[in-house]
């Protein structure tokens, strides 16, 4: 019996760790000399990079938040929040179409990478390419969850300010 529990949580944890590393966002790969692919995979990357940001920031008003600050929150506090989490929001959304803008230069590049010159690139440019768009997978979950803190914590912030009396810019 000892056996098969051992197992069981073996494979647990096996399955625990496979899981967090699918998860964990490609790392930026090298420039490989071919203008179009680097290009491709500079941008993918830092809208990756910046979609994170804009996560934690999203991610630290939330918990500011739901820390039970809110009620002590000032009125000048609460705006500032209310106007960084509508930032956040327009950042977001240009993010997200950029996104799509790179979706059909993703695989145009990928079906074009084995024609790359020198051929000897052609490897390294399938492998870049699959990351950056992996890396825009990331970005769009990023910006999901972003959209929804956005809007979650916007509508609790303002209305803390009507509860207030206050008015809503």
């Amino acid at each position: 019996m000892k056996k098969i529990t051992g197992l069981f949580v073996c494979l647990f944890a096996v399955s625990v760790l496979a899981s967090a590393q699918s998860e964990a966002p490609p790392k930026r790969p090298d420039n490989i000399g071919v203008s179009d692919f680097d290009g491709f995979k500079n941008n993918s990357f830092d809208i990756l990079d910046e979609s994170t940001r804009l996560k934690n920031d999203a991610t630290r008003i939330d918990n500011e938040i739901k820390g039970g600050v809110l009620a002590s929150m000032t009125v000048d506090k609460i705006r500032q929040d209310i106007k960084a989490l509508r930032g956040i929001s327009e950042s977001s959304q240009a993010l997200t179409q950029k996104i799509g803008d790179l979706d059909e230069q993703g695989k145009t590049l990928l079906s074009n990478a084995k024609n790359v010159n020198p051929r000897t690139k052609a490897p390294a440019a399938t492998n870049n390419t699959n990351k950056s768009i992996k890396g825009l997978e990331v970005a769009r979950k990023n910006l999901d969850v972003t959209a929804s803190l956005v809007k979650t914590n916007t509508d609790l912030l303002v209305n803390e300010l009507k509860l207030r009396g206050e008015s809503i810019d």
